[in-house]
C-alpha cells in the first residue's frame, strides 16, 4: 500500500473512503467488520487515494503559512516574515521582510490574524494617501469622499453616494477599496483608485468614464490587465 490511513469504527452499515484536508486517509467502517475486508476495500480504490492526495498536497503547498521566514505578498513584492516575540503586538514593513512583533510568535493563527492586522493598518494609510493625491489633482467640484477598507470577494472597489439634504448638490461619497489590494503593487492600486474616484463623474462605465480615466492615467488598461492576472496568479 502506497498510504497509511487510519480506521474509524461506527455504527453505520457501509464503508465509506475519505481524503481528508491535511490528506490523510481516512476509512468509516462499521463496528464488527474485519480488517481483511477493509484492507481489500482501500486496496481497490488505492489509485483514487493517490490522486486525492495529490490534489490535497499540492493545495496545502500553495497555501500561504503564517510561520517564521515564509513569503507572503506586499504591494507586488513577495516578502518573509521576520517574526520576534514581544509584549506588545506590532507589524512593520521594510525593504527586506515584513515584521512582526507579538506575544504568540509560535502560533500560526495568531500570526495569520496579526498580519492581516498589519495589512489593514497600512491599506488606511496608504489608501488615503492615494485617494488625497489624486482627488486633489483632479479638482473634482465634490467633497473628497469618505474612505473604507474591507475585504471583498468579487470587486476591487466601489463608489457609493447618497442625498444628506433636499438639494441634489448636497451628497456624500464613499469610496470602498479591497484590502486585498495590499497585496498588488502601487500602480494597480492607483488605477482602482482612480476608477472609483471617476465614478463621482460618471456613475457608469461608459466610453465617457474610461475617457476620464485616461486624463489621469494615459496607461490605465496596462494597469487593469495587470491586476487581472495577477489575481490570476494568487
Amino acid at each position: 500500500m502506497l498510504f497509511e490511513f487510519t480506521i474509524k469504527r461506527q455504527k453505520r452499515k457501509t464503508m465509506a473512503l475519505h481524503v481528508l484536508d491535511d490528506a490523510s486517509v481516512e476509512v468509516r467502517v462499521p463496528k464488527w467488520l474485519a480488517k481483511r475486508e477493509i484492507d481489500r476495500f482501500v486496496k481497490e480504490r488505492s489509485d483514487w487515494v493517490v490522486q486525492q492526495q495529490q490534489k490535497r498536497q499540492q493545495r496545502l503547498a500553495a497555501k500561504p503559512r503564517f510561520t517564521q521566514s515564509e513569503r507572503h505578498p506586499y504591494l507586488g513584492q513577495s516578502l518573509p516574515l521576520n517574526i520576534q516575540a514581544a509584549g506588545r503586538n506590532s507589524v512593520t514593513v521594510t525593504d527586506a521582510a515584513i515584521n512582526l512583533w507579538a506575544r504568540e510568535p509560535e502560533d500560526p493563527q495568531f500570526i495569520q490574524s496579526l498580519l492581516k492586522e498589519g495589512y489593514r493598518a497600512h491599506a488606511k494609510k496608504l489608501f488615503a494617501e492615494r485617494l488625497q493625491h489624486f482627488f486633489s489633482i483632479m479638482t473634482l467640484s465634490c467633497p473628497k469622499p469618505e474612505l473604507k477598507v474591507r475585504v471583498m470577494k468579487r470587486r476591487w472597489g466601489s463608489c457609493a453616494s447618497k442625498v444628506t439634504s433636499n438639494k441634489k448638490s448636497a451628497s456624500k461619497s464613499t469610496i470602498t477599496l479591497n484590502l486585498e489590494l495590499m497585496k498588488y503593487p502601487l500602480d494597480c492600486i492607483d488605477y482602482v483608485v482612480v476608477h472609483e474616484l471617476c465614478h463621482l463623474l460618471e456613475m457608469n462605465h461608459s466610453p465617457q468614464f474610461y475617457s476620464h480615466i485616461a486624463k489621469v492615467i494615459p496607461d490605465w488598461r496596462k494597469h487593469e490587465l495587470l491586476l487581472e492576472q495577477l489575481a490570476l496568479d494568487h
